[in-house]
């Protein structure tokens, strides 16, 4: 890590090494907002005063972004120079920088956000710097000029962002089919772009038709690929993810995708369907849209009848018979689906756990609206 920064720190003070003498002014500045010949002629306190501005708007649409102000748009940051400061103080500031990244993905589409870039990419050079950080904040929004902006400031090396080198040609913004395709020639953009997300709803948006259209291209899908998609799965099925509805409709997609092309490990199919089991709880109390409940339920369905699943585990089991009218939910989709697999191991379940009483209720209501399938 030590080694990393020290060449990065070496890179920057090649790029940038006419700041470090007054006489030399440069006839350029990269710029996202400005052509680089009109950047040149505005100094720092002016887009220091830009990004305030901006600031202030992103922090009454969302406080966080207060925590930034006396940090990263401090009086005391126009004096900042990083080339001069050592590892640790470089640390902190990547590691302030990228989760102002994250949080700012969200909002990017604002023009307070550019206000505030602005000024990270003059004070911070965060485009030579934090690369991956910036490319990752403004990569949901590829369909924009801006993103175009960004790129074209970028040296992307021989990383893994270097099929980008084709919109600095160009200069248009790629279409998402360009990105999704290169999600199945590297995982490790489609492990990157899904890690660091702002839950918002472009960002989930993004995040979800990537996924899905990246796992749907390839031709075989292993464990490998299951393991860098699994923490976007896995937030959005939390009680409380960030992302509503948008990004726990997207996890659901994306396991019913995942049963019918993948056998996935028992100890996975068993954490799934308990969280599902969760979320169509919750979608029960929470919501008088049957369609959300249902969509919850095929998502299951579809994860045991496509998986070798024997046994619900039994607190999966537990969660769903606090549903309220389940054998009414079960009797409307056997009405337009074939869940006979799933019916099967849901009945061997409660037959399993019917010294219980708390599973008689299920039960009965299973055999009466399902007495041909005993």
């Amino acid at each position: 890590m030590a080694s990393s920064i020290a060449s990065q720190l070496q890179a920057i003070k090649s790029l940038i090494k006419t700041d470090s003498d007054p006489q030399k002014r440069p006839f350029t500045r990269p710029s996202i907002l400005f052509n680089p010949k009109d950047a040149a002629d505005i100094d720092l306190d002016a887009l220091f005063s830009i990004a305030l501005s901006g600031l202030e708007v992103l922090i009454s649409t969302d406080e966080r972004f207060k925590n930034y102000k006396n940090d990263l748009f401090s009086h005391k940051s126009r004096e900042l120079d990083r080339e001069l400061m050592g590892i640790e103080d470089n640390n902190r500031i990547n590691a302030t920088i990228s989760s102002y990244l994250r949080l700012l993905s969200g909002y990017f589409h604002l023009p307070s956000a550019l206000k505030t870039l602005e000024y990270l990419i003059r004070r911070y050079k965060i485009h030579v710097y934090n690369t991956e950080d910036l490319i990752l904040c403004a990569l949901p929004y590829h369909d924009t000029h801006i993103f175009v902006r960004i790129v074209q400031l970028i040296d992307t090396g021989n990383s893994k962002w270097k099929f980008l080198d084709g919109v600095k040609a160009s200069g248009a913004p790629p279409p998402r089919e360009v990105i999704v395709q290169q999600c199945t020639r590297d995982k490790g953009i489609l492990e990157a772009s899904h890690k660091k997300f702002q839950p918002s709803r472009p960002v989930i948006s993004f995040c979800t038709a990537v996924s899905v259209e990246a796992l749907g291209s390839l031709t075989t899908l292993d464990s490998d690929v299951v393991k860098r998609v699994l923490p976007y799965v896995v937030s959005g099925l939390q009680p409380d993810a960030k992302g509503g509805l948008d990004h726990k409709a997207g996890a659901l997609m994306i396991v019913s995708l995942l049963a019918n092309r993948v056998a996935l490990s028992p100890k996975l199919v068993k954490s799934l369907i308990r969280s599902i089991a969760e979320v169509a709880r919750e979608d029960a109390r929470e919501s008088s849209d049957l369609q959300s409940v249902r969509t919850s339920f095929m998502a299951l369905i579809n994860l045991v009848q496509l998986q070798s699943v024997e046994m619900l585990p039994k607190k999966a089991v537990d969660i769903l018979n606090e549903i309220r009218d389940l054998s009414g939910i079960l009797a409307g989709l056997t009405k337009e689906f074939n869940i006979d697999k799933f019916f099967a191991v849901f009945l061997e379940s409660l037959l399993e756990y019917r010294w219980e009483n708390c599973f008689q209720f299920s039960l009965n209501g299973c055999l009466n609206l399902f007495p041909v399938k005993l």
